[in-house]
């Protein structure tokens, strides 16, 4: 059997120079568990604040978490739907409820999606940074990405329960639904942890454990609390630690 035969994919998402203490942070903390492979998803302009490039610190940090053994994803270009078509009632629950206003990706014309794509991956390009890899945000894009994404050399997406294999002779998506903590109001940290303990009893049980975190999710007690135990139950379980551009290159 395949060392990886039991995977635990860790990614932290929104990785940004506003973040960059928040995900340094979570570096750290999986490495208190022995943890030091994961994937960083990294949003090149995060909200139209400007372009990370400015920021010669946290681009160190990337490149350092690159050279540590981390993988780095584009995750998105912008993170947010300041220059997205208008709503449609249809899309109101994704953009307002689901997220605040955060799916870029949802339904952008193919024609701005490659844009994006290019000049994100251009960006990855011109700091040494590797990818093979693209993650919406909120994991929401319109249903012709995956095909673009496969057209422009891209080895994978994910979707919330899945992941998406796109390389030449790719097969189906791999069910996994990913752990994952809403922390924009009280009762919503707190049913993130009830879902997320039923949730876990099933994953345990199957090959393949996905835990994404968000850059706010360590600042409270209770969240912290379950990650200290689903961390230390997996890796007792056997789970090995990996990236999603490594378990989808098995």
């Amino acid at each position: 059997m395949s060392t990886l035969a039991k995977s635990l994919i860790v990614s932290l998402h929104d990785a940004h120079p506003g973040s960059h203490a928040a995900i340094t942070e979570q570096v750290a903390f999986l490495a208190g568990y022995g943890i030091t492979r994961s994937s960083i998803l990294v949003v090149p302009e995060f909200h139209h604040e400007g372009s990370l490039t400015q920021d010669a610190a946290f681009c160190a940090s990337v490149s350092g978490w690159q050279t540590a053994g981390h993988e780095l994803v584009l995750h998105g270009y912008f993170h947010d739907r300041k220059e997205s078509p208008p709503e449609r009632l249809s899309t109101i629950f994704w953009t307002r409820l689901y997220t605040n206003r955060e799916a870029e990706f949802l339904d952008l014309p193919r024609v701005t999606a490659e844009a994006r794509l290019e000049k994100g991956r251009a960006l990855f390009a011109a700091q040494g940074w590797r990818t093979t890899g693209f993650v919406a945000p909120a994991w929401l894009m319109a249903e012709d990405v995956p095909e673009l994404l496969a057209e422009m050399g891209f080895a994978y997406t994910t979707r919330l329960r899945e992941i998406v294999p796109l390389g030449p002779g790719a097969n189906r998506p791999i069910p996994s639904q990913s752990l994952c903590y809403s922390t924009r109001a009280g009762w919503r940290r707190l049913a993130s942890c009830v879902w997320n303990k039923q949730l876990y009893g099933r994953l345990r049980e199957t090959d393949l454990i996905r835990l994404s975190l968000h850059p706010r999710d360590l600042e409270f007690p209770l969240i912290r609390r379950q990650l200290d135990q689903i961390l230390r139950a997996s890796l007792k379980r056997g789970f090995q630690p990996t990236t999603y551009g490594d378990y989808v290159a098995r």
